[in-house]
Parts: C-alpha cells; sequence; structure tokens
C-alpha cells in the first residue's frame, strides 16, 4: 500500500508560509526560515530546502524547519528521509497542533510496516489536541487509529495457513490472476499477460490429477487483440463473463463493459454485450455469476453511487433478460472502494475486498451473508489472511476446502509480476459460511440413450425457495448442480414431450458430498413410470407434509401442459407391520395425491388412485436404505 500525501492537509503548497509560523530563538534561523517559505511558495524546492537546512544549522531545536524540510523530503519521494526529519520536528514539539501532518504521515508510514503499536503511538498527540484548521486531519487520525487497534485485535487471533504456488506451467505468463474454478474444480479460467505492456486475454488450464494442464487460450471469439479479462463461469463452466475495455473492436457502453458468451459442448457462442441494463458510460468489471448463472455481481464507478467503486447486482428475469443492475447497498458499499465481490457456489456467502470498511489497513478481504436481496453486515477474514498490505481478491472451491489467489513478486529488474497460488482454507474460516457439493452427470433420453437438453430446477423442499435453474448441455447432456450443507432439496427435471423426473438430496446435517448421476428421462408413452421422490408422509400416515407441495405442483403442470395425460397414482410401502394394514396405507397415501390434483382443477377421469401396499417392491426390502426406497408414490401412463 503506497504511504498517502497527508502532510498537506491545510495547505497547498503555494500557502505553507500561511500555516505554519515560526518559532526560532536565533534571529538568523528566522530569517532562513521565512526565505525558505517565500521559495517554496515559488516553488522553488531546492532553494527552500538550502534555506531550511541554513536555519536549523543556526537552530538544531527549530521543529518547524524540520517539518518543512520533511515535506520536501516527502514530495521527492524519499521515505527515508522524510521519516527522519519528522520523528525529529515532532520529537521536539510534541505537542504543536501545526505538525499534526507530521504524525499522520508517521502513523501511515507505521501502517505500511504492519506496525499498529508505533501506529497508535504516533496518533495520540493528534487526538489529544485537536485545534482549529486541523478537523480533516483530526477525522484521518480517528480513522487510523481504528485501523491500529483493528489490527492489534486481528493479529492476537492468528489462523494459520498454508499455501502453495501453481506450477510453472500455470504461472508461465508475465503476470496471471484474478482465478476462477468451476464447481467440479476440473477447469480453472484466468486473466493473463503473455509479454511485456501486452495486452489481456483469458486462459483454460483442466485438472490433471494433482495437477493441471497447460493453460489454453480461450478460442478467437473471445480473445483478441486487445483486453479481455476479470472473468466469472458459472458452476458448470458453460456461462462465461467477462471484461472488454478500451476497445476498438467491440462498441461497448463506456470504457470497460461486460461481456457474456455460453459454451455448447466445446463451442463458444460470439460475446454479446450484457446491455445498458448491466453496463453504463462509466467503468464495469470484475464480474462474478452465481452457480446457476442467473444472478451477477459487478464493480463499478458509475455516477449515483454510495463511493468510489460500488458493488452492483443484476439477475435474470423469467425471460432470460437482464433487470437494470442496483447497488448492493450500504452494508457492503462505503464512500471509499469496494472491489473483486465473488458469490460463492452455496448461493449465501459473498467475499469481496474493501478499503472502506475498517480494517488491517489497505484492502481487506470480507465476507458477507446474502438471502438473495439484503446482506448481512460484513465480517472481515482475518489475519494472516488479510495484513497491512492490499488483499484484492479471493476464489474459494465449493467444497470450502481451497482458496486461489493472484500474488505479486518484483523481479531483479525491480518489474512487478503477479503470480497464482493456493492455500488451504483453515477450519476456523471455513466453520463461518456453508460449503456445497456438486452433482454432475448426463441428461439422458431413457428409451435411446442420447443427450437431452432439459430444465433443471433445485428447489428447498423445507422453504419453497428456488435454490438454481438451469439447462443440461444439448448436445452432450452434460449437466452440473450445486447443493448447499445445511438443506434438503429437490432437483426437478423437466422437458416437453417428457415425464418430468425428481431427485430428493437431504443435506441437512450440514454435511454434503459430490456426486455422478445421470438422469433419464421417459418419454411421454402409455405405460411409462416415474416415481415421485419429493412426497412426503408421517410414519403410518397419508396427511401431505408441506414440503410435498413443491412436488405436486410439478405433476399439476405436467398434467395441464398435456390435457390427454391419464394416470395411475400407485402407493407402495416396505414390509415392516401388517400386510393389510400396509395396503390400506398405501391406497390412501394414493388417494390423497389425488385429491391434491383434483382440489387443484383435474378432471376425476383423468386420474386414478391405487394402493398396493408391499407387494411391488422396486428392491428388496434386506436394509433400511431399501425399504425407504421401497415407500414410494409412483406414477403410470393409462
Amino acid at each position: 500500500m503506497k504511504i498517502r500525501q497527508l502532510v498537506f492537509i491545510c495547505w497547498g503548497i503555494q500557502a505553507l508560509a500561511a500555516c505554519l509560523p515560526a518559532h526560532a530563538q536565533d534571529r538568523r534561523a528566522r530569517e532562513a526560515y521565512e526565505k525558505g517559505q517565500v521559495l517554496l511558495q515559488q516553488r522553488d524546492l531546492p532553494g527552500a530546502k538550502a534555506q531550511f537546512e541554513k536555519a536549523v544549522k543556526h537552530d538544531r531545536a527549530y521543529a518547524e524547519a524540520y517539518f518543512r524540510l520533511g515535506q520536501i523530503a516527502e514530495l521527492n519521494r524519499d521515505a527515508a528521509q522524510t521519516q527522519a526529519l519528522f520523528e525529529k520536528a515532532v520529537n521536539l514539539r510534541p505537542q504543536a497542533p501545526e505538525l499534526q501532518g507530521a504524525y499522520l504521515w508517521l502513523a501511515q508510514a507505521a501502517l505500511q510496516q504492519g506496525d499498529y503499536r508505533r501506529m497508535e503511538t504516533y496518533l495520540t498527540p493528534v487526538l489529544q489536541q485537536p485545534a482549529a484548521g486541523t478537523a480533516a486531519a483530526h477525522r484521518r487520525a480517528v480513522r487510523l487509529l481504528e485501523t491500529a487497534r483493528f489490527g492489534q485485535r486481528m493479529q492476537q487471533q492468528p489462523a494459520s495457513f498454508e499455501v502453495q504456488k501453481l506450477p510453472e506451467r500455470v504461472n508461465g505468463f508475465e503476470s496471471q490472476y484474478f482465478p476462477v474454478l468451476t464447481a467440479d474444480r476440473q477447469t480453472l479460467l484466468f486473466t493473463a499477460i503473455a509479454y511485456p505492456n501486452g495486452n489481456e486475454n483469458l486462459y483454460m488450464a483442466q485438472r490433471e490429477g494433482e495437477g493441471w494442464s497447460r493453460p489454453q487460450p480461450l478460442p478467437a471469439t473471445i480473445n483478441t487483440d486487445e483486453n479481455e479479462g476479470t472473468a466469472s463461469l458459472s458452476a458448470d463452466g458453460r456461462t462465461l463473463v467477462f471484461s472488454v475495455c478500451q476497445s476498438r473492436i467491440r462498441q461497448g457502453f463506456g470504457n470497460c463493459d461486460l461481456y457474456i458468451s455460453y459454451r455448447q459442448g466445446d463451442y463458444w457462442s460470439r460475446p454479446e454485450n450484457l446491455g445498458a441494463a448491466v453496463n453504463s458510460p462509466a467503468w464495469e468489471s470484475q464480474p462474478s455469476l452465481s452457480a446457476d448463472g442467473r444472478t451477477l455481481f459487478f464493480v463499478s464507478d458509475r455516477n449515483g453511487g454510495i463511493g468510489k467503486r460500488d458493488i452492483y447486482v443484476s439477475r435474470l428475469d423469467s425471460l432470460n433478460r437482464w433487470q437494470p443492475a442496483r447497488n448492493a447497498g450500504q452494508a457492503l458499499n462505503t464512500p471509499d472502494d469496494e472491489l473483486s465481490p465473488f458469490l460463492h457456489a452455496n448461493g449465501h456467502t459473498l467475499f469481496f475486498a474493501s478499503n472502506g470498511h475498517v480494517g488491517m489497513g489497505g484492502h481487506d478481504l470480507w465476507m458477507s451473508t446474502y438471502d438473495g436481496q439484503h446482506f448481512s453486515m460484513p465480517e472481515n477474514l482475518g489475519y494472516s489472511l488479510n495484513t497491512h498490505a492490499d488483499q484484492v481478491a479471493l476464489f474459494i472451491t465449493a467444497d470450502g476446502q481451497q482458496g486461489f489467489y493472484a500474488q505479486e513478486e518484483t523481479d531483479p529488474a525491480g518489474r512487478r509480476h503477479a503470480f497464482l497460488w493456493q492455500m488451504k482454507v483453515p477450519e476456523s474460516l471455513r466453520n463461518r459460511f456453508r460449503q456445497a457439493a456438486v452433482l454432475k452427470g448426463h441428461v439422458l433420453d431413457a428409451a435411446t440413450g442420447r443427450p437431452l437438453r432439459a430444465r433443471l430446477e433445485i428447489l428447498n423442499l423445507n422453504t419453497g425457495q428456488r435454490e438454481a435453474l438451469l439447462s443440461s448441455d444439448s448436445l452432450t447432456g452434460e449437466y452440473a448442480a450445486v447443493l448447499t450443507a445445511g438443506g434438503e432439496y429437490g432437483l426437478f427435471l423437466q422437458k416437453q414431450g417428457y415425464f418430468y423426473q425428481s431427485q430428493r438430496f437431504d443435506f441437512q446435517e450440514n454435511k454434503a458430498d459430490d456426486a455422478v448421476l445421470d438422469l433419464k428421462l421417459q418419454p411421454i408413452r402409455k405405460e411409462a413410470r416415474a416415481v415421485l421422490n419429493n412426497v412426503f408422509f408421517d410414519s403410518g400416515s397419508w396427511q401431505l407434509q408441506q414440503k410435498s407441495f413443491p412436488e405436486l405442483q410439478k405433476l399439476l403442470l405436467l398434467l395441464t401442459q398435456n390435457p390427454s395425460l391419464r394416470l395411475e397414482i400407485a402407493g407402495h410401502t416396505d414390509d415392516v407391520g401388517d400386510e393389510r394394514q400396509n395396503l390400506e396405507l398405501s391406497a390412501k397415501r394414493a388417494r390423497a395425491v389425488v385429491d391434491f390434483l383434483v382440489r387443484a382443477g383435474i378432471d376425476t377421469g383423468r386420474i386414478t388412485a391405487r394402493g398396493y401396499g408391499e407387494t411391488r417392491p422396486a428392491v428388496a426390502n434386506d436394509s433400511e436404505a431399501s425399504r425407504a426406497l421401497n415407500r414410494r408414490i409412483e406414477l403410470k401412463i393409462l
């Protein structure tokens, strides 16, 4: 973090003499000092420096002259000399209000070194003597003191981070930064500059065992001879949003715009500008897509914001149109800068960088919980992930185990390069947000085995809230969905001309494991069968549980969209208990489903209830898991 020019708080360079009176006892020292003031007003820094040096030669205790020499050293970017001269000045006149600028500079220099205790020592005199004309200095001192105390608290609660630089085959460019991964952690996407003063382009590497393949540039439909960078991927890696800056090839709205491209099979579509709903005549960059690709966070410095650079959010509506972006609000955004938002795959934890919230000094990394509309007050990610230096971006994998980031290094020639690193996320941080599991596979026609493009919807069965809406690849049938630990979810797969399919995933114990599952859709034809996996009853009861209604609404939609469809609703049980009672219970449960549909307007002639009890098990009743599969409601086309 650069040392800010803080000493000229109440004066410009041409008004220095008016702000700082002379207190020297020696007449020759005062005369030299006053000549230096005049020369300083005339912007003659060498001449002014010579006079101030003459002043301290005649009076070794001349604090104001040392202060002026410190200011000149600061203008000359000599940090070591500035510090020595300012320390000399404040040691000679520690209570002088007019020397507050020196204390602030020294506090900022201590911050650059991560010395929070020394910061507090320098700031105490400023806060003890708030004098007229130094309100800005006082406000700055208060903020720096908050930083010093916050930094000390964080250092008392350090977390250990195991870090590792990515291999040279990945870090093979002049600079590489802003890494993101697909939810299954098999694809790494990042921005790179391939040669000095070159343009930014996007590169992808694929997982190979414990390592990575050699990165390959994205196709020419996306990468050009201009700047493309700071990108984000949906969980399945099939939706890409990225930044395009200062382009002659692509005509945008402002300095940097956001573009979107979609992948089918191995082909990326020609990028489209996200339009005026997202982009503005200002700067838009640093996008982050939700797992299903339907919510977009990004950074903009457009007019009307809360600070210099703010985080904004836009969503796709039911017609797949991006809605006008709105400011993410004051819980996140401050009068300063918020950068690099990253929405975790769980859909509820937003990580971002900020220098506006009181942190450890520069840009710190923060996290906030997002409920779809509002954000909780941000929490600092803590020391030693955050330090006095700037930390500007972090990507954490869906399972919460690994973090990826970029870190700058200086080569022997003094040039700065950014390299990609990964870290093991410590348990203390992992426990602060929910992890997520990846469910992936193929959607196939059950009769022919050919890949299908189908609509996948994930609902929270306890709240009825939609968690994700996505589709499978039209060429390969591939899909990837994210399920968050701590919930019970229903996955509903729909395609015109097919029975919808449902699956249930219970992660209420805050445990979620990745899974591979091919989903096979049955064409709508006579004798075709399907199981309603998300219809629930209490033990021994035929009363529908509330969390059954999302599934029943899907069944209702199927019947509404296919008015000639006639179904048998069949109830089945396991072999526990009395056979006659099981038969009666299964019939009542099937009737409960039929009654729901009839109340919703379905003609009774189209649906028949039938109970089979324990007579038609789907699998052998040899374990509790098997018996659970046999307790089911099944459909058959008549």
